[in-house]
Parts: structure tokens; sequence; C-alpha cells
């Protein structure tokens, strides 16, 4: 993504907008705000048997666990795998945007009891992220594990704006509330919806994790058994993400 050129092509389409010619500095304000990300989606033929195309990642499935990395445990139960993702595929998407390891697969795990401790951190402690090579035979699910159906992901890169209840909008949603909502608004309209991000912004400004960045959010998907609970969210401090470490993600709960 050459994020320059995005932001740039958004601000020159603003410029039919009723809104934005009146507050110029403001729209300046969000523009500089905005965030890469990558929107993930399972392909509709997907669903129905057929090919997929270039695939970035899994929904679910099963891990490619090496030999001397053990299957995550959350209070001595095992987790399950909520996503995999291709990371050679993913960077080059961002170019330097992104911070992440450029080889190798991501591992969302998570601890479908809910069970998990909130303690004084945000989130909970209900999740592991691995970093493991490619090319791994995956490795069956312990007994008490019922995999999620393995669903392809696909990728592209998308912009991802702020919400206006974000911290970084509250000087000037202080003292123009309804300008600063009715520009918000505008812009994410003007952004390409995604069921499932990457990096970015929180969709949802309820879930936000103060000193935290969302790291992958997911939608339940068929296959997922979760009642009232309709999507889950991983998160990371901004140190963590800016050196690529991965030990302390934290998981915030979607519930309808």
């Amino acid at each position: 993504m050459d994020f320059s050129r995005a932001v740039a092509a958004l601000r020159a389409a603003l410029a039919d907008s009723p809104r934005a010619p009146a507050a110029p500095d403001l729209v300046e304000q969000i523009l500089g705000l905005l965030r890469p990300s990558v929107g993930l989606a399972v392909p509709a033929r997907s669903r129905n048997g057929g090919t997929p195309g270039p695939v970035a990642g899994w929904y679910g499935g099963l891990p490619g666990l090496p030999d001397d990395v053990p299957w995550p445990h959350h209070r001595g139960r095992p987790m399950t795998l909520l996503a995999r993702l291709d990371c050679a595929a993913l960077a080059p998407l961002l170019g330097p945007e992104w911070t992440l390891p450029r080889d190798g697969a991501l591992l969302f795990f998570i601890d479908e009891w809910q069970h998990a401790d909130f303690g004084a951190d945000p989130g909970d402690d209900g999740c592991v992220v691995l970093h493991v090579p490619v090319g791994v035979p995956d490795r069956a699910a312990p007994p008490e594990v019922v995999p999620i159906p393995a669903l392809p992901l696909v990728a592209a890169p998308v912009l991802a704006a702020p919400d206006y209840a974000e911290p970084e909008l509250a000087p000037v949603f202080s003292t123009d509330p309804i300008r600063v909502m009715s520009l918000v608004a505008e812009i994410r309209d003007r952004l390409p919806t995604v069921r499932h991000r990457l990096l970015g912004w929180p969709d949802d400004p309820v879930a936000d994790l103060p000193g935290h960045r969302p790291l992958l959010t997911l939608e339940a998907e068929e296959g997922t058994a979760w009642g009232e609970l309709v999507g889950v969210s991983f998160w990371i401090d901004g140190p963590d993400l800016a050196a690529g470490r991965l030990s302390r993600v934290r998981r915030v709960l979607d519930v309808a």
C-alpha cells in the first residue's frame, strides 16, 4: 500500500463534500490519524467448495506447530486456533508500515471456554499469538478441542479511520462535537467496509484499550458456536507492535 497516495486520494475525494470545505483544519487532523490496515474476507466461492484464489491465511483449521512448540493451554485447558495468517503474503500489502515478522505464520489461539482472567490490565489473557515457520505439517487437535472448520482468507490493504470517541480527537470533540462526529462518519463511510481487520483502528470504539492498538479483529464465521459472542479482537501495546513482540497480546470479546 502506498499509504501517502491513498490518503491523498481520500483528501481529493472529500473535495465534493458539503462539510469538509468548511473545516479544512479538522479534516487534515482526522486524515493525519488514518492508519494502514489489511482487510480480510472469506471468499464467497470458498463457502461452496470453489477455488478461492490467492490465500493470505485461514480462519479456523489446525495449526502447523513445530515439534518443539507445545499446543497452547490456558488454565490447564487446550486453546482453539482462531486464525492462521501468512506473513509473507501480508507484509507486502503494507510495505514499510508493516512491523510484524515478514515471513512465517502468525497463529491466533483463544480460550473458547471463556475462563480468562481480566485482572488489572486491559482485556483478558485468554489468547496466545505464536510466530512459527511455514510448511510445518498441521498438528491434530487435543481431544478436548473441536477445531473450527477451516475457511480461506483473502486480503487487501485498506485505510482505517478513528472513531470520534478516540482520545486523539478529544480536544476538538469537546469544542465542536457535532462537526467532528459528522466529518468522522463521512470519512469512515468513504472507506471500504471489512469483515475482519488486521491492524488499523478498532471498528467498535467500545472495545478500545488505553495504550493498545488492535492487532486482529475477527467476526464469527461459519463453524463458530459462540452464542451471544459475535467477535474477538486481539490487542497489542504500541511499543510491542513497533518491535514485533507478540508475548503480551490481550483479548476482547464482542458480545451482541
